[in-house]
């Protein structure tokens, strides 16, 4: 066999063991993260609540008071709901002199289902939900710096205790919620309850199971998820199977908000092996959480870096091999610039586990793997999608009509091995324009009915 025809063979075989250890990890977890969320206490959801809301953890150098809701709207804003996110490409920061830029790393993601999630972030910096309210309130987010995070933590601590008392104040909120007097707390003590608490709040934040595409899947009887051991591709198959089976006998029902356009998107979303007409999204996006919670490089950063840099420059971009990267790397955790060359955004190579990660292939070397991670960012729910505008991690693409016809460009290139380390499911997608409506029409279906007085 030769050596191109192995690395295939490999790939594919680690791509079905990521896919199947996946929808094991997407059942598994959000089992877990249902029970969690049945036993958060009241008063903690409450203070969490509180604390999510409150713009004075910011640092008293930079010129914005931002709080965890400045960056995941829900009805704050005039110019609509949104699914826990902002409107920006990405997230305004805080300026600091020492550190003179406006805008996040990346686009801020809907924090929705984000307690069944194994990683947090594009980049997966983050193992829980408290590991990521404790780096937000020391992070750039709040205007702080790297090195600053005591000193961001002690002004958290002043900032409670000087706001303690009073009728919105935070001493009975925290004895109610953990039974602790606050002078009595440490700075690390405070953080942690904190953190929990938050972290409570946050798992109230979850997606329903009541839009268009799921009201058609249960009227007609069909599998909400994979079986267990099934393969999101498996699962796609057989789910198109029984739809075509149904429609053999004029048994498949359609509602006015899942129409047959919807209909001819959804058999798009879940082919993946005819050449034309195939999105091959379901590999990455299986319901019912619509991901696969795992990493995959589809181009997105290749794509933004040769826009600045030029065509062709991502592939010429000296990357360090595992012995000699230093991770997480400031260089290869920015935004491209022109003014800063060789700056680029690698997403998980960042973070990535050399020795545990399930994604890595048996006998496979860590060079050979650290270079596979690429650029490589977790997979976003679809769920939602018309309040998570704009989209992709760079936030560089407005409508859904855009992300795809972009996904569509990218796959071309993958087929041509134009993509440096591209997924294996990427050159898989095989679109035509004529698939761009029917697929965003399937996409809409994945929206909830958001309420404008909703409390959370």
């Amino acid at each position: 066999m030769a050596h191109s025809d192995r690395n295939r063979t490999g790939r594919s075989a680690v791509c079905l063991k990521a896919a199947l250890i996946g929808v094991i990890a997407v059942l598994s977890i959000a089992a877990f993260a249902q029970d969690e969320a049945r036993s958060q206490k009241p008063a903690q959801i409450k203070l969490g609540l509180k604390l999510f809301k409150d713009s004075r953890f910011s640092s008293p150098q930079g010129d914005l008071r931002n709080s965890c809701s400045s960056c995941h709207l829900y009805n704050e804003d005039p110019q609509g709901m949104r699914a826990h996110t902002d409107f920006f490409s990405r997230s305004w920061v805080p300026w600091r002199s020492e550190d003179p830029r406006r805008d996040e790393l990346r686009n801020s993601p809907t924090i929705l289902d984000a307690a069944m999630m194994p990683r947090l972030h594009f980049d997966g910096e983050f193992a829980s939900l408290e590991d990521l309210v404790k780096g937000t309130l020391s992070g750039r987010p709040m205007g702080w710096l790297p090195g600053e995070r005591d000193r961001a933590f002690e002004h958290v601590r002043a900032t409670i205790l000087k706001n303690a008392d009073g009728e919105a104040g935070y001493r009975a909120a925290f004895k109610e919620a953990f039974g602790d007097e606050l002078e009595t707390l440490t700075t690390s003590e405070l953080i942690d309850r904190i953190a929990s608490a938050v972290s409570a709040y946050m798992h109230t934040l979850t997606t329903t199971r009541t839009t268009p595409y799921d009201r058609f899947i249960e009227a007609n009887k069909l599998d909400q998820a994979p079986r267990p051991g099934e393969s999101p591709d498996a699962f796609g198959r057989r789910l198109l199977g029984e739809v075509a089976a149904l429609e053999r006998i004029h048994r498949l029902r359609l509602t006015r908000t899942f129409d047959s356009s919807a209909l001819q998107g959804m058999k798009i979303f879940f082919r993946t092996t005819r050449s034309v007409a195939s999105g091959n999204c379901v590999s990455c996006h299986a319901p019912p959480m619509f991901t696969d919670f795992s990493f995959h490089n589809m181009g997105i950063s290749q794509s933004e870096y040769d826009r600045v840099n030029g065509e062709g420059s991502f592939a010429e971009l000296k990357i360090p091999t595992a012995a000699q990267a230093r991770r997480p790397s400031e260089q290869f955790r920015e935004t491209p610039s022109l003014n800063k060359p060789g700056c680029a955004d690698l997403g998980y190579w960042n973070f990535v586990a050399l020795k545990s990660s399930g994604l890595r292939q048996p006998d496979e070397t860590d060079d050979h793997f650290l270079e596979r991670m690429i650029a490589t960012f977790k997979t976003p729910t679809l769920r939602d999608l018309t309040y998570t505008s704009p989209y992709m991690h760079t936030g560089g693409f407005s409508s859904i009509e855009d992300a795809v016809e972009e996904l569509m460009r990218l796959s071309q290139m993958a087929r041509q091995g134009k993509i440096r380390q591209a997924d294996a499911g990427l050159a898989k997608i095989r679109l035509r324009q004529a698939d761009v409506p029917s697929l965003t029409a399937f996409l809409k279906t994945l929206n909830e009915n958001l309420k404008p007085d909703a409390t959370y």
